[in-house]
């Protein structure tokens, strides 16, 4: 086929075509509306951004308001609450009573003097053997060149107006027992007279290097009760 022939096929196809639907009118139409679309879109957008904000600032200022308004109530009620005194605050602000039942300060006779390291009269009336008397052990204490707080009861019975102390050293006890009554002293006890008329009675028990000196420490102590 030559080209002619082709030529006059592709013209008549073209008469063939139907006509198109639409024309430059249209289709300037079409972009315009399309353009109208996208400001209407962005004046939308940039509308909502600009409410956001202006909500966002008012809700800040509010807020910081409500702040003040809450510092400025909690101050009021603070100095308040500092004005006025609490019943601890009244409490020391009152000097304290020194007439006050079992002060530490009392006047009374039956108190010990400061630096004393024996019970008082009182107390040793109503000890005997059942506790140590401080003064008759820290006396025992220095004969035996030993502590005196290591002192302790004896395992003997006295009467009740009596004083006792007993030191345990190894395997030895030595007992010393200062007594107005009879005592049932045990066999080997030392018996000597007190300087007030009492009797003192110093005894061993068990066996260490003191066993057999009880008379020695009887006759230091005497002179000293």
């Amino acid at each position: 086929m030559d080209e002619r022939k082709l030529a006059d096929l592709f013209r008549d196809a073209a008469h063939d075509a139907p006509p198109a639907s639409f024309d430059a009118g249209d289709v300037r139409t079409a972009s315009l509306r399309a353009t109208r679309r996208r400001r209407n879109s962005i004046a939308a957008g940039t509308t909502l951004v600009v409410v956001l904000g202006f909500g966002g600032v008012l809700a800040g200022t509010n807020s910081a308001g409500r702040d003040d308004g809450t510092a400025t109530s909690a101050g009021a009620g603070q100095q308040e609450n500092d004005t006025a005194q609490s019943p601890m605050t009244l409490m020391e602000a009152q000097p304290p009573n020194k007439d006050f039942p079992g002060d530490s300060s009392s006047t009374q006779g039956d108190a010990q003097p400061p630096g004393s390291t024996g019970p008082s009269v009182s107390d040793r009336a109503v000890q005997g053997c059942a506790g140590v008397d401080r003064e008759l052990a820290d006396a025992l204490a220095v004969e035996l060149s030993v502590p005196p707080d290591f002192a302790v009861p004896p395992t003997r019975s006295c009467s009740p107006d009596s004083r006792a102390a007993a030191f345990k050293i190894d395997g030895l006890t030595i007992t010393a027992i200062v007594t107005p009554q009879s005592f049932d002293a045990p066999a080997g006890a030392e018996k000597a007279r007190t300087a007030q008329g009492q009797d003192l009675y110093v005894f061993t028990e068990g066996d260490g290097e003191l066993k057999g000196q009880a008379k020695r420490f009887a006759d230091a102590l005497a002179p000293r009760f």
